[in-house]
Formats: structure tokens, sequence, C-alpha cells
């Protein structure tokens, strides 16, 4: 686009397209404007480096629309135009007169990932990428290992041999890092940022190896010892989080999306029509899910709403827990009912958490949920596995579970087909829920018939019979 007299009135009139493209001065040759599709505008010029037809084209920023007028970035254009015919390259000095930039440590490249890429300027609202705090976890070991030396001076060996360190316990960590640590270079090598010069992980192998399918489904007396033992006085457990466990079980929901649910999106609760209405911020891809809830499902939500003092008053004024409302579905324990549990706070509570005092002193663990109930590993994932292996087994259609689990097609169609299956996905909890009642059964005196808790000690009950004569 060209011909016409850059002034104030053309620029300010200028729309951004599709695609980014420059309007050309009538009167100046190689001045002109740039549009991008952001709608940022920019004045600049266009020469070549050299004389004749041979001499590559150069392109010199003069400044951006708004920091500079139109009339303002004409004149320098002139001066600058003139300085080529002279012999003059302003894009190569320009080039060398940047100040050089001391390379960043790691921690500071590690830092720069997040802030610009990772969370990005929308910050915790409206983070680039939903899972970012998932990177910050995964670049701990790598910090810790690497944190004050130049981001630069990684190399491939020291990638290989800190993933191989923690590929000895944990090979999944090790190749979910492995990922981190590749965006991250690569992305920290790119035109406009170069805070490294290669990426030490391009090409690496995964130093986890492959890894197995997933297919833990927890047994029907698995099942019972968990679903009860959640009842226990002194599992390891708070209860917003052994309910959200639940949920889980009887909902097919993600552990997050139990973890964050909060009461505006439960609806028409106490009647065959309740649902969980999850909004598109929880849902892959974006999307509004809706989940009908079970009787079974409802229970705990009652239960979850019917004491907020017994869940959170222990760390806050009474007064104030009375006066405010409940927002959230499960609250945590640090809230006054308006923030949820953490999205980690379900596998801890499975895992059991290292904790130590403030002085960095002698360590101590907190017993997990499945160590307390003598149950074999398993994660809060397994669960929906678990409650999707129940459903199928009774009978329930295939497609219909597969719906409730919202495991979306790829296909073309499914940008057409909107359909939301909800009374497919009511049958299936339908089902689901009398399952799981068949299998849970009524309360027992304690969790695991064949043995006594006891906080020292567990004895067997026929020793415990027989010593009592």
């Amino acid at each position: 686009m060209s011909g016409q007299t850059i002034t104030k009135t053309l620029v300010d009139g200028l729309e951004p397209q599709v695609s980014e493209y420059t309007v050309w001065d009538g009167k100046l040759p190689g001045f002109g404007v740039r549009v991008r599709p952001t709608g940022a505008k920019t004045f600049l010029i266009v020469y070549r480096a050299g004389s004749g037809r041979t001499a590559p084209f150069r392109r010199y920023t003069i400044g951006a629309v708004g920091k500079i007028a139109p009339d303002a970035a004409r004149t320098q254009a002139k001066v600058l135009l003139g300085s080529v015919a002279n012999g003059a390259d302003p894009a190569a000095e320009k080039r060398t007169s940047r100040p050089v930039r001391d390379p960043p440590t790691f921690d500071a490249f590690a830092d720069l990932y997040v802030n610009e890429y990772a969370k990005g300027p929308g910050g915790e609202e409206k983070p680039r990428k939903k899972s970012w705090k998932n990177d910050v976890g995964y670049l701990k070991r790598a910090r810790a290992e690497w944190g004050r030396l130049p981001a630069s001076s990684i190399t491939d060996d020291d990638a290989a041999e800190l993933l191989d360190v923690i590929a000895e316990t944990a090979p999944v960590s090790a190749n979910r890092t492995q990922s981190v640590l590749h965006k991250m270079f690569k992305w920290g090598m790119q035109p406009g940022r170069k805070y490294v010069p290669s990426n030490p992980l391009a090409g690496l192998e995964r130093r986890g190896g492959k890894e197995s399918k997933r297919d833990r489904v927890l047994t029907d007396e698995e099942i019972q010892t968990l679903w009860w033992g959640l009842d226990l006085p002194d599992c390891p457990v708070d209860r917003p989080v052994a309910l959200a466990i639940r949920f889980i079980l009887t909902t097919m929901v993600r552990p997050y999306q139990a973890a964050g649910a909060e009461l505006s999106e439960i609806s028409a609760l106490d009647t065959p029509d309740a649902l969980y209405d999850m909004p598109p911020g929880r849902v892959k891809k974006d999307r509004a899910v809706l989940v009908p809830l079970s009787n079974l499902a409802q229970e705990i939500i009652r239960e979850a709403t019917a004491n907020k003092r017994a869940d959170i008053g222990h760390n806050n004024p009474p007064s104030l827990i009375n006066d405010l409302p409940q927002l959230v579905l499960f609250p945590s324990k640090f809230s006054l009912g308006d923030a949820s549990i953490a999205r980690a706070s379900i596998s801890q509570a499975l895992n059991g958490k290292k904790r130590g005092n403030r002085k960095g002193e002698a360590t101590m663990d907190r017993m997990g949920i499945r160590e307390f109930l003598r149950l074999e590993h398993f994660t809060a994932h397994d669960l929906r596995r678990t409650a999707a292996t129940i459903a199928r087994r009774a009978g329930a259609p295939r497609p219909d579970v597969k719906a409730l689990l919202d495991h979306v097609n790829g296909d073309v169609t499914a940008v057409y087909d909107k359909y939301d299956m909800l009374p497919e996905k009511r049958q299936v909890t339908a089902i689901l829920e009398a399952e799981l009642r068949k299998i849970i059964g009524t309360k027992p005196n304690y969790c695991r018939p064949e043995i006594i808790f006891d906080r020292d000690n567990v004895v067997a009950l026929e020793e415990e019979m027989r010593a009592a004569g």
C-alpha cells in the first residue's frame, strides 16, 4: 500500500488486518508505517545497505505511533535516509551500539520464562498456560542444582545428569522436567530474547524412559476400605479433602475440577436434575461441561456445606465464620469459605507430606491416607478410571461413559456436534451410584474388620481375642 502522504489523519485511520501490512509514503521513498494484526503501529524506513542491486535490504524502526508524531518521524526518516546515501547503515550501527547484556543466571532465566511465557502478562488471573504452576514445580530441582550458574553454561551432559538422578526415583517426573526445560531453553533462544545461545535439551532422549500405560483400578474391597476409612477420626486428612476424594469417585470429574468447585456452579440440588456446571476455565479446551449429580454425590455436597465451622472454623474467629457465606464446595482450612482447597491437596493427602520446623531442623512425616489404610499405591486420577470401570462392568455404554469422563473427540464433526448427552450421562451416574452403594455397603464400626486400629500399635483381632482368654 503506497502513494499517500503519511499524516496523523491517515495513521489514525489505519485498521489492523489478518496479516501485517505497511503503508509507504508517496513523497519520501523508503518511509512508511507498519500495522500489525494486534493493532500496534510503527514508523520505519527500508533501504539498501550499500550500492547496487545486490546490496541487502535493511529495515530500521524509528518509533511507535503514539510515542513519536508523524511529522517528527518524517524528519528523522529524512536524516536517516540522507546518511544512507552517504554510505551509513543505521540498522547495523543500532545493533553495535546496544549495551552488552550480562547473561542471566539459571534462576533469573527461569523467572523470565515463568513470568513472560508460562504465566505470561495476564498473570495468575489469565495465565498463558493453565498449568504454569506445574512448570514452577518441575523447575525446582534444576534451580537447586544450577540456580547461580549462567543459563548459557548448561550443557547436555548437565541436563542428562540431573534428569538421570530424578529418574532413579521418579521417572515420570524426570520426563516432565525434561519437557519443561526443553520448552524453556527453546523459548529463551528465540530472536528478540536470546537469553541462551542454544538448547541443551534438543535431541536428548527421554531420561525417564518410556512411560507405562496407567491402568490402576481399585478393587471393590479397596473402595470400601477407602470410603469408610476417610471417616475414621484419626485418618490423616482434612474433611473437605476427604469429601473431594469421594466426589471424584461418584462423578468421574478430574481431581482439580473437584477441588475447585464453587457453590454457584451447583444447581437444582435435592432434585433429579442436580448439576455441576463447570465453567470453561476449568475444562480442557475451554468448554463448559455439565456433570449430572447422583443422590450419592448430592449427599457429599450436603455434608460439605452443612457444618462450615467444623471444616474451617479452627483456624478463624467464629464471628467471621458465621457472618461470611461459604462460596466454594470444598473450602481450604486457611480460608473463610471463599477459597478452595489447593489442587495438590488431594495428592498430598494420599501421599503424605514432609514437614520441618522454621529453623530447618529435623523433619517429621505426616502419614498419607494410603499408608494409614494399608492400600496399594493409587493416585486421585485413578479414582476416575475406577469409577468408569465400575460403570462399564455394570452395563453403561462406552460412548456414554466417555461423555461423562469428558473425553473429547478430535475430529471435524465435533466442531459441529454440540449435543451435551446429558440424558445419557445421567444414566451413567445412576448406574455408577447403584454399583458404589453395593460396594461400600453400610458403615461398619471401623474400616477394616480384621484389625483393630491403634495409634501406636495395630493388633490382629484373633490375637487380641486370644489374649483376652
